[in-house]
């Protein structure tokens, strides 16, 4: 039978043991993020990198869930500052398949996980769950992850209910200049988007694994349809539709005026899908007050 002195030190032992394993489980990961979708995915779930790449295009192209104050920014995506990486000793760093030949010299800094939610066949609500839920294993936020689903579908079903319901079929465009278009459909967040608030994409020709086509604005005139423009615009491409007669005509033949919503990430997760379903159902109900 143990001494009490020694009875006293394994319980106490046991007792700082147990303590350490508590404090290592709570203490949060220590992550970067390089693509934009995981990032935003990783802030919603109320984790803050520590670092992410190319800062001024997410605030530009995503903008929300905005960046925290203590993120840092490590360049470029393609090209990220590795001496800074390093510094800040990540757990994990996050990128997806299209950065992946950064892969060999990021491993040398700290485990990478490499996956993607852009693939063909894959942008469905499922496709999406499915990645939020694979985020969340990842960084120990199963519960955050599950609960950002349950909010999010909430959150649709309560915008389809204020979606006017003579809305036509959708032509979601972002404009690459002045006469070339990438138009959304099949496999893109924006027609999930649309779908979960009852609306339809009218564009039915097939897309690339990004879910979208780009086409010049003449292979618009034959559809009928409501034009949606996603900002942001390049530069002086505003300026030349108000000044260009077959665009104001265009507009005209799909038989409603088109309307402009808010940048939102075109090939984002579920933090994306529902910023772009409340920027559409709020142009659309301005639409109707007009």
């Amino acid at each position: 039978m143990a001494s009490k002195p020694l009875h006293f030190f394994i319980v106490f032992f046991a007792f700082c043991a147990s303590n350490i394993l508590n404090a290592a489980q709570i203490e949060p990961l220590r992550v970067i993020s390089i693509d934009w979708t995981q990032t935003e995915t990783l802030i919603a779930l109320g984790i803050t990198p520590i670092a992410m790449a190319q800062q001024s295009g997410y605030n530009s192209w995503v903008r929300e869930p905005a960046i925290p104050n203590s993120t840092e920014d490590v360049g470029l995506r393609s090209q990220p500052n590795l001496e800074r990486l390093a510094e800040l000793k990540p757990d994990k760093i996050f990128i997806s398949p299209l950065f992946g030949s950064l892969t060999p010299k990021l491993s040398r800094i700290a485990p990478v996980t490499e996956f993607t939610l852009y693939k063909k066949d894959n942008i469905t609500w499922e496709g999406l769950k499915g990645f939020t839920r694979r985020l969340g294993e990842d960084t120990n936020k199963q519960k955050e992850a599950n609960a950002l689903i349950y909010s999010a579908e909430q959150t649709l079903m309560g915008l389809a209910d204020k979606t006017p319901k003579d809305t036509p079929p959708l032509l979601m465009i972002q404009f690459m200049d002045s006469r070339h278009v990438r138009i959304f459909g099949t496999n893109s967040m924006y027609k999930i988007a649309a779908n979960k608030i009852g609306l339809k994409s009218a564009w039915q020709a097939e897309t690339n694994p990004w879910g979208f086509s780009l086409i010049g604005i003449d292979q618009l005139m034959d559809i009928k349809g409501q034009i949606i423009i996603i900002k942001p615009l390049p530069a002086g491409v505003e300026r030349s539709l108000q000044r260009d007669q077959f665009w104001q005509y265009l507009v005209k033949n799909t038989g409603q005026p088109a309307l402009t919503v808010e940048p939102t990430w075109s090939f984002g997760a579920i933090p994306s899908t529902l910023r772009f379903a409340e920027q559409l159902t709020k142009a659309l109900n301005n639409k109707e007050k007009q």
